[in-house]
């Protein structure tokens, strides 16, 4: 073990010095020397321009939403007519059914192909009477339907 390396190196290699280049500040008068690239006229009217585009742009889509409601508007509108004209044939065709089914000589016609004929006795039936009980508000009430049903 006494020909181990060592874990760190101590010699290190000079660095060079870098220094920053020197700058000089010449004063100037600020905005006077500027040049104008453009005339102030041809700024206002660039302007103008572009906010009668932004009109007729604006005008432009609310044309195009009305045409579309209108469009909307007009395929509802028929869709609700063609209802209407299915609910009135189906009104007529009801109209002669309830005429037939009305006819007593429909009726007996009918009666005939199907064997049926008039009862020869009378028959009734009694009802026990109902369990079911309702309190003073007349709303159900399940404990006095439950006395009803158990005879109490």
């Amino acid at each position: 073990m006494a020909g181990a390396a060592p874990a760190y190196r101590y010699s290190y290699p000079e660095r060079e010095t870098v220094r920053a280049p020197r700058i000089q500040v010449i004063p100037g008068s600020g905005k006077k020397d500027r040049t104008t690239y453009l005339a102030p006229g041809l700024v206002t009217f660039a302007k103008f321009l572009a906010v009668a585009f932004v009109v007729f742009a604006f005008f432009g889509f609310a044309r195009i939403w009305l045409s579309s409601a209108t469009v909307t508007t007009a395929l509802s509108s028929e869709e609700v007519s063609a209802k209407i004209e299915t609910a009135r044939s189906f009104g007529s065709e009801l109209e002669v059914r309830e005429g037939y089914l009305s006819n007593p000589t429909y009726l007996r016609v009918e009666a005939v192909k199907l064997s049926m004929g008039a009862s020869h006795a009378q028959a009734s039936i009694v009802l026990p009477e109902d369990i079911i009980k309702t309190d003073e508000a007349g709303n159900l009430s399940l404990s006095q339907s439950i006395k009803a049903a158990n005879g109490c």
